[in-house]
């Protein structure tokens, strides 16, 4: 009886056998890890929650109520390919404007000083750099908090939009800096 040998490959040789069947599924499982990063699954979310709006009122007293109220870094309507792809790489202004609905929405579950402070920190802070103009001579910054809302529908189908104002401030004064005086 006759034994049959196999023939024996090198180790060089062998090595890219192994390459040339591996690589495709690496690649493949690679590709089908790295997909999810690019296009998120939003099943996650189980419905649409509340979407807080901030807004700004001036008063020249402290017990006086505002006559206007201005929104505080509306979305803008129109924007430039240019802009959007600035923006997804630099936008500090709608990182803070994301930190200051994220203190919103923690008033909505407990109302704490300490964020009502923080947002009228930073709304002053944003008034001090020119972002906001102050009418008049108001020495007193009040701010709201106005709440949009799908009513009650199906997870996957949108409501009515409702919407209504869940908190006020009380009254902050500006700095002279601030009032341009």
């Amino acid at each position: 009886m006759r034994e049959c040998l196999a023939p024996q490959l090198s180790n060089k040789f062998r090595s890219k056998v192994l390459i040339r069947q591996l690589l495709p599924q690496k690649i493949v499982t690679m590709v089908k890890q790295f997909l999810p990063i690019i296009f998120p699954s939003w099943r996650f979310f189980s419905g649409i929650g509340a979407s807080p709006r901030i807004e700004l009122g001036f008063i020249f007293e402290r017990d006086e109520t505002p006559d206007c109220w201005v929104a505080f870094r509306p979305i803008p309507r129109n924007l430039s390919v240019v802009q959007h792809i600035i923006r997804l790489f630099h936008n500090p202004r709608w990182n803070e404007l994301l930190f200051i609905n994220t203190c919103a929405e923690r008033l909505f579950d407990a109302m704490d000083d300490a964020d009502m402070d923080e947002i009228a920190r930073r709304l002053l802070a944003a008034i001090v750099r020119g972002e906001v103009d102050i009418p008049g001579k108001q020495t007193f910054l009040v701010f709201r908090i106005r709440v949009l809302y799908s009513e009650d529908a199906p997870a996957n189908r949108m409501g009515n939009i409702g919407e209504e104002i869940v908190v006020q401030s009380r009254p902050y004064k500006l700095n002279k800096q601030e009032t341009n005086e």
